[in-house]
């Protein structure tokens, strides 16, 4: 897994420097309007009076509305201005981070032990391991019976090559499989009613006895009533399955942007693992 986190950094830290430099090219052609203040004013219910202030000027100048060539420019500017120093304090971070980072997996460190201290085999792998091997064989045999869902919307890919439909998805299997969690992207669930198959976006090998399955939904548009209803008939269906919301049945959702609170994931790992009533807190937004 920590072999995964550096090449995940790496990607992350090539990502950054790439969009650095296209940031900064555009950043040049426009630098005229770096320095330049602007002020507005409430026009009426949907536009603003924008007054320019340049270097050298004493006072600001009524110069039109948001259209005007002048206040596209020095807002592109500022925001380009900001997207680099964010970006440049990301790139200081995951360098640092990179080159302090201990590999903690049992080979590297048997490694860096002196040889009087090494294990001539190392510990087996967990239990939870031994079971999730088992686990995806079966499900992903039993996957193959059922017609893939929507496979073209998927574009999107994991760390370990799982195509999955939004970033959100990716965060969500990413988050998971760093707390040690073994899911399966959509897989094929066949509800109590005998009507058309399920596709829960995540089935989770629950850790505590190793043979139930957790299912979490992630819902990207509650904001809409015809997805509401959809979700709301998805879960009577998972319910008349015999899931209980909050037990083995969990919910991830977006705001109508699309933007995903990782707190929210946080909790599912927490309840998942079962670790809801400790007293230690624990970093799982790794």
């Amino acid at each position: 897994m920590d072999a995964d986190l550096i090449e995940r950094l790496d990607c992350e830290l090539l990502t950054l420097e790439h969009l650095r430099r296209e940031y900064s090219l555009r950043f040049e052609k426009i630098d005229d309007w770096r320095n330049i203040k602007l002020k507005r004013s409430k026009h009426g219910d949907s536009d603003y009076y924008y007054y320019i202030k340049r270097p050298g000027d004493a006072s600001y100048d009524y110069i039109g509305n948001s259209s005007h060539e002048d206040v596209i420019r020095v807002c592109e500017a500022r925001l380009l201005e900001e997207a680099i120093k964010r970006i440049d304090h990301d790139i200081e971070l995951i360098k640092a981070l990179d080159s302090g980072f201990l590999p903690f997996d049992l080979d590297h460190i048997n490694e860096s032990l002196p040889k009087a201290y090494h294990c001539g085999s190392l510990p087996v792998p967990d239990r939870y391991k031994e079971a999730s091997a088992g686990w995806i064989s079966r499900s992903l045999e039993f996957q193959n019976r059922f017609p893939e869902n929507y496979p073209q919307f998927k574009k999107h890919r994991t760390s370990d090559g799982v195509m999955v439909k939004t970033v959100s998805e990716v965060l969500i299997y990413e988050r998971f499989k760093a707390a040690g969690l073994t899911a399966i992207y959509e897989l094929p669930f066949v509800p109590n009613d005998h009507g058309p198959a399920l596709y829960p976006d995540f089935s989770v090998l629950s850790p505590i006895d190793m043979r139930s399955v957790i299912l979490v939904e992630f819902f990207g548009r509650m904001d809409l009533q015809k997805y509401r209803e959809e979700f709301a008939k998805k879960v009577g269906r998972y319910i008349d399955s015999g899931y209980i919301p909050g037990v083995n049945l969990f919910f991830i959702f977006s705001d109508k942007d699309g933007n995903i609170d990782s707190l929210q994931i946080t909790k599912v790992i927490i309840d998942i693992l079962g670790l809801r009533n400790l007293q230690t807190p624990l970093n799982l937004h790794s």
